[in-house]
């Protein structure tokens, strides 16, 4: 009983504005991060920028100083990507999503021929692009839109707890493997297991309140399906065990096993050569 009425609650306009007692409460006490919605799609502006140069400034200055990234979702992937390809090697790097210019700065260190694309929000993009023009990034391209990412060939694309936050999710994973000549991978994206037609769920997110975010979590099996159908076989899927949280107010949902996830798709035809 307790489970939906916290989903009632935090399904109400004013819901983002609980504080103190009643939010520790209703959620901190339960572990409860996430709500399902009644929402078929994500409502505009689902995701709201918490970024700025300051912030960008910081974290390059740490990075520079400690040799150290910040949080990431996913902190092993340079150590993927040299599995990958050599350190000498030039290849195309697509990050959708990236926020975080020490990131961006780990990855270029290792690779030094490394072309390293990058799209998100206009105003993520305009801060980007001012600090790559103040520190002369030049190996760094900042894209816009799916439009100029179709000018384009990837070796690598990465989705860094990105996928779920984008409405035309389909339409951008088709584009983008049509652009894909080797890998993609998902760090940190919500999937559950459901043998129904049920592609995904939209869910509001409450760990940032009052800012509001709302995203989807995907059926694992429409997704895979969607990589196959375009010569991709899963390589790895593995738990992300960078964030937990409990599903319990989740259990009258016909879906099971929630699980927050890496996967490794590669090319067929790369991976059989």
């Amino acid at each position: 009983m307790k489970y939906s009425i916290i989903n009632t609650i935090y399904n109400l306009p004013f819901s983002n504005y609980i504080t103190g007692f009643i939010k520790k409460k209703l959620l901190k006490n339960n572990k409860i991060t996430f709500i399902p919605t009644n929402k078929k799609r994500l409502p505009n502006k689902s995701y709201p920028v918490l970024n700025s140069i300051e912030y960008q400034e910081e974290i390059i200055n740490s990075y520079n100083k400690n040799n150290k990234l910040s949080f990431n979702t996913f902190p092993d992937l340079k150590f993927l990507l040299k599995k990958k390809f050599n350190s000498d090697t030039k290849f195309n790097f697509l990050d959708i999503g990236g926020d975080k210019l020490d990131f961006y700065l780990d990855i270029s260190k290792e690779f030094k021929n490394i072309n390293y694309f990058l799209i998100n929000l206009p105003e993520v993009n305009q801060i980007v692009t001012t600090l790559k023009n103040r520190y002369n990034y030049d190996n760094l391209k900042v894209l816009n839109n799916l439009e100029e990412i179709k000018n384009h060939n990837y070796d690598f694309v990465y989705f860094g707890s990105t996928l779920q936050y984008l409405d035309n999710y389909e339409n951008f994973i088709n584009e983008i493997l049509q652009l894909t000549k080797k890998y993609v991978f998902l760090s940190a994206t919500w999937f559950f297991l459901n043998d129904t037609s049920l592609k995904k769920i939209v869910v509001k997110q409450l760990n940032y309140l009052p800012k509001q975010f709302y995203l989807y979590f995907f059926n694992l099996n429409f997704i895979q399906g969607m990589f196959e159908s375009q010569n991709f076989k899963t390589e790895f899927n593995e738990i992300n065990d960078s964030y937990s949280c409990s599903f319990k107010n989740f259990e009258k949902l016909n879906i099971k096993n929630i699980r927050y996830t890496n996967i490794l798709f590669t090319k067929n035809s790369w991976l059989d050569s």
